[in-house]
């Protein structure tokens, strides 16, 4: 009887033993694979934190070179101003109408390329 529980003892822990060792390659495996998968979202992060910086640059972009084409629209219309304060006559009226349309196309173009610029470079 003694030994009948030796036995069933020595049966009991290898199957034990057995049982701890798939549980242990079973974690094993899917602690690889999580890694794995780690490593897969750590590199699309750091692609989105790329395209993050490189779209706030070229927001700046845009930025900086919007503040220089109203500064100079503003220099044309207060130029346009002060033309039309001295014009003498009709025809200088309607000249001066023409430039002030000249202005208003031009930043008309502007706002248009500046926005086909930015969506052009940002959304390929």
């Amino acid at each position: 009887m003694v030994n009948l529980i030796k036995s069933g003892a020595v049966v009991a822990a290898l199957l034990f033993a057995y049982w701890l060792g798939l549980t242990n390659g079973k974690n094993s495996e899917e602690l690889k694979n999580a890694r794995s998968q780690i490593a897969t979202l750590q590199s699309v992060v750091q692609e989105f934190k790329a395209k993050q910086k490189s779209d706030a640059i070229a927001l700046a972009q845009l930025r900086i070179d919007e503040s220089a084409r109203r500064t100079e629209l503003d220099r044309m219309r207060n130029q346009l101003s002060a033309i039309e304060r001295r014009a003498k006559n009709d025809a200088d009226r309607e000249r001066n109408r023409c430039l002030r349309l000249a202005i208003e196309g031009k930043e008309l173009l502007e706002e248009a390329s500046r926005a086909i610029k930015f969506c052009a470079e940002n959304h390929k």
